[in-house]
């Protein structure tokens, strides 16, 4: 029989209800035993078939409730406590935006850094924890255990808001960016009238005769205080060279009306911008 010993006895009435539930599920398909609780933040599991395995069966089951449990209840407290105590984080506003993005990282959602998803499976960091200190029979105490069992789980975490933090420091840097560049173009004079963009899988600029601008020309309208891209080449600029040309119109072709920088230049030049499908430039240039 496996005792588990919680502190707290909301962890031990919701986890009972779990193990009740997921032992009445899969009673159907051989899993025999009994869990009770007696009121004391303690529940007993009395595992009771013998044709299969504990470990093999029982043992895996019980391990994935405690991680999901741990997850469920644990995991977003830790993660603020990180931020504010670790970090200095201490504005209720930034701490959840701190952690949308943690979560986000944590959940697997941020593809746009799949580099460092291998290194956040946290599933594995406390199923493989609880596997390790969970026996037939054994007293299990709970809290202690997440306090000093899960020390790489804790550890992974701390990477993981760090990571959040860079990402937080950019997203403010870049809606910065993007408040000064809409400023800018509003109070402005224009440069020009009408200047076309296209993405075909790279961005070409072109004037308000449809002739593509060549490089010199983007690098004389270019105005040095509004490049934010340091250290990139002017072929590959788009967003100060359209900012520092001033164009009273934006006429953009592209099939990728979520691309990252066609959502910049709509969100600086707004109604200024409109969006055509890749075609309608083909037609222009036959």
């Amino acid at each position: 029989m496996i005792s588990i010993h919680f502190e707290e006895e909301y962890d031990c009435n919701q986890l009972f209800q779990q193990l009740k539930d997921y032992m009445r599920k899969y009673a159907v398909f051989g899993l025999g035993g009994e869990v009770e609780s007696n009121g004391e933040a303690i529940i007993h599991v009395n595992y009771e078939n013998k044709d299969v395995d504990f470990y093999d069966s029982f043992h895996p089951l019980l391990t994935s409730v405690l991680t999901e449990h741990v997850i469920n209840t644990r995991e977003e407290e830790w993660l603020l406590d990180i931020i504010e105590t670790m970090f200095y984080f201490t504005d209720p506003e930034e701490q959840q935006q701190i952690l949308t993005i943690a979560r986000s990282i944590l959940e697997g959602d941020r593809t746009d850094l799949p580099s460092i998803q291998p290194f956040f499976n946290r599933h594995a960091f406390i199923y493989d924890a609880f596997a390790k200190h969970l026996e037939e029979d054994t007293t299990f105490y709970y809290d202690p255990f997440l306090t000093f069992r899960l020390r790489e789980y804790g550890e992974m975490l701390i990477d993981c808001v760090e990571i959040a933090i860079d990402e937080y420091m950019l997203e403010q840097e870049y809606q910065n960016m993007i408040e000064d560049y809409r400023q800018y173009v509003q109070y402005k004079k224009p440069k020009m009238d009408l200047l076309y963009v296209v993405y075909d899988g790279q961005f070409s600029f072109y004037d308000t005769h449809f002739r593509k601008m060549t490089r010199e020309e983007i690098l004389y309208h270019l105005q040095e205080e509004l490049v934010f891209e340091q250290g990139v080449d002017i072929e590959e600029m788009v967003i100060s060279p359209l900012v520092s040309m001033v164009p009273r119109m934006i006429h953009v072709f592209s099939d990728d009306e979520d691309h990252g920088v066609i959502l910049s230049i709509q969100a600086i030049f707004q109604e200024r911008m409109k969006l055509f499908p890749l075609k309608s430039y083909e037609r222009e240039t036959t």
